[in-house]
């Protein structure tokens, strides 16, 4: 997937695309004059630069990060004097007893004009995009403003901004200094381009001279960053994918109506080829009928139907024996084989369901097969009965 990123200033954007892992800018101005910017599955990172940044180190109690960053959310208002602010925080310092959190924070009142020309999927600030492989000051000057940035890795240490600030080593101490404790740790100050700078001084770190970029430093670290910290989540417009949404739609229908066409061919051929089958089959039935003799099956007929009265019905020979149970007796199973029937029943008197199915006209004869077993749950016998039927029972 590729990314374009967007650096945000006072002034506008300036828009850039990673292409052949090259930075090539874009697009750059004010927001009235920029036109929308298009690639609906490129990654999509907003950079706030420092311009637009307000921070402050707070201490707090020792506690999650994620209860710690309510915290800030809640009092994010009295922290910052903006009206709507957007922040983000991590954690600079923590031990038993307390937890040092950096707070950055920006107004985000302009997000909706923003996601109009640049809809964005990552917010960034600028101070948490640059890295160091060991503690060290980073001097810059873009946009006519001079910079200082302490960092150790990606452990923000300090900054500061000056409009055209003309660099000696009185300043360079003077930021330094304000580093506190992590005065002592800095080991190198990178210098990006010709800014003039000198140290006579033994105490100063390391001076290393870098090439000046023609963007914004920041986007040397960005490979650095894990984005998923700074996913912007919930708040996005449906209007500012609708033509993607649409045209993907589009598509789905287009592609839906092609599969039926192919469905609806397949069918028509496989109806013609069943009805060819049919036809032949019709036309060889109609040559064998008419070269043989037709075979007359009324005796046969006959013997049937006359067996089939002599059966008894199965429902006249349940109604039978409904009628002649005993309280207390179910019938479970019953098998007939013509004119004899096999119950199984279930009863606390097995005699008295042998008795009254013998007693019954219509039946010829009863008699038990088997001993009743009883079940020491529901405590009922269940047996088997043997009977043979008359031919015609009432």
């Amino acid at each position: 997937m590729s990314m374009r990123v967007a650096y945000w200033h006072k002034d506008g954007l300036e828009v850039y695309q990673y292409i052949n892992k090259k930075l090539v800018k874009k697009a750059s101005g004010s927001l009235d004059e920029l036109k929308p910017i298009k690639g609906f599955f490129d990654k999509k990172v907003l950079i706030v630069g420092r311009e637009l940044l307000l921070y402050t180190r707070k201490r707090y109690p020792p506690a999650p990060f994620e209860k710690l960053t309510l915290s800030v959310g809640l009092e994010i208002g009295n922290l910052f004097p903006i009206p709507k602010p957007a922040f983000h925080c991590r954690t600079h310092e923590s031990s038993k007893a307390f937890t040092m959190l950096d707070i950055w924070a920006w107004e985000s009142e302009q997000y909706d004009p923003l996601r109009e020309i640049f809809p964005f999927d990552y917010v960034v600030p600028e101070d948490l995009l640059y890295f160091s492989d060991i503690p060290e000051v980073k001097l810059f000057r873009y946009r006519g403003i001079t910079t200082f940035l302490a960092h150790s890795e990606d452990r923000f240490l300090g900054g500061a901004s000056y409009p055209d600030l003309n660099i000696n080593e009185k300043e360079i101490e003077r930021f330094l200094s304000g580093l506190g404790k992590h005065r002592s740790y800095i080991q190198r100050i990178k210098v990006y381009g010709s800014i003039p700078f000198h140290t006579k001084e033994t105490g100063m770190p390391v001076v290393s001279r870098v090439p000046e970029t023609e963007y914004p430093p920041c986007f040397d670290y960005l490979h650095n960053v894990r984005l998923r910290e700074f996913k912007k989540r919930g708040d996005y417009p449906l209007s500012s994918k609708i033509d993607f949404m649409l045209r993907v739609l589009i598509y789905l229908i287009l592609g839906y109506g092609l599969i039926l066409s192919f469905t609806v061919r397949n069918y028509d051929q496989v109806v013609g080829e069943i009805r060819k089958k049919i036809n032949s089959i019709d036309v060889k039935m109609s040559n064998k009928g008419a070269g043989q003799p037709v075979t007359d099956y009324s005796e046969v007929v006959r013997e049937v139907n006359e067996k089939l009265s002599k059966r008894q019905s199965p429902i006249r020979v349940m109604d039978l024996i409904a009628s002649r149970l005993p309280p207390e007796s179910f019938i479970i199973r019953m098998v007939m084989n013509e004119n004899n029937l096999e119950v199984t029943a279930s009863s606390k008197d097995p005699l008295s369901v042998v008795k009254a199915l013998g007693h019954t006209e219509g039946i010829k004869s009863t008699r038990l097969k088997g001993a009743p077993v009883m079940d020491m749950v529901t405590r009922f016998y269940n047996f088997v009965i043997m009977m043979e039927l008359s031919s015609n029972p009432s």
